[in-house]
């Protein structure tokens, strides 16, 4: 019982991470002041990251909804 509330409290620090990390990658990306020499490593590095988020939100709204 104490597992499940350390591994969720773990989650939702990590899902904070993510989406901090996610904001400030967007807002340099938006800016242009992102140095990745080649195009698609950039787009593949935000797509990865927010599948991340998203996965994280669907995981958070189905163990609210359904546990």
């Amino acid at each position: 019982m104490v597992t499940g509330y350390i591994f969720t409290a773990f989650l939702i620090i990590l899902g904070l991470a993510v989406m901090r990390f996610g904001s400030i990658h967007f807002k340099k990306f938006k800016e242009g002041k992102t140095r990745i020499k080649a195009h698609l490593s950039g787009t593949i590095s935000f797509l990865i990251l927010l599948i991340i988020i998203i996965g994280l939100i669907v995981y958070s709204i189905n163990d609210l909804l359904f546990n």
